[in-house]
């Protein structure tokens, strides 16, 4: 005699990206819809998978806010100008965002340094070649539907968010 014993299975929910450490992830209110977003790590992986995750969580932190999309606010300083400013296209292709245009500043310390270094895509240096302690950050401004996809500084969040979720793991 053979007995079947129905299980049922409940699956739980797991989030798809693992939570982040303590002060891994900071989201600093600037103004009423503006935010400074920061990561922070010990332990450099590599670039795009930094600014990847920097991106993800600026989408969340967008939907959680109850907005639908956010502009970002590029961090030029004076004499950053190797990268022009991006135009808006009203008749060029619709996107729901760019990602060549999701260029985050990075504060970095190098083989031991106790001083922090600054580099921004906008200055023409190359990329650090030896990373240990990092801040990634970037200000975004939130915004409600209906999103200006003429903006080459706009994301739509749930779009980004779907798009990287699978891409994506906090940096240690």
């Amino acid at each position: 005699m053979f007995r079947f014993l129905c299980l049922g299975i409940v699956a739980l929910a797991q989030p798809m990206v693992p939570p982040a450490g303590p002060g891994v992830f900071t989201a600093k209110k600037i103004a009423a819809t503006s935010y400074k977003l920061v990561v922070m790590g010990h332990k450099f992986t590599a670039r795009a998978d930094v600014e990847k995750y920097l991106a993800y969580r600026a989408a969340e932190h967008t939907l959680e806010q109850n907005a639908d999309w956010f502009t970002l606010t590029e961090d030029r300083a004076k004499g950053e100008t190797a990268v022009p400013v991006p135009k808006r296209d009203p008749n060029g292709p619709r996107y729901s965002f760019r990602m060549k245009n999701f260029r985050p500043v990075w504060r970095y310390k190098a083989g031991g340094a106790t001083e922090w270094k600054r580099w921004s895509p906008f200055s023409g240096e190359p990329f650090p070649s030896a990373i240990g302690d990092f801040e990634v950050s970037v200000d975004i401004l939130l915004r409600k539907a209906p999103m200006d996809d003429a903006d080459p500084l706009g994301f739509e969040a749930r779009a980004l968010s779907d798009l990287l979720i699978n891409q994506v793991s906090p940096p240690k």
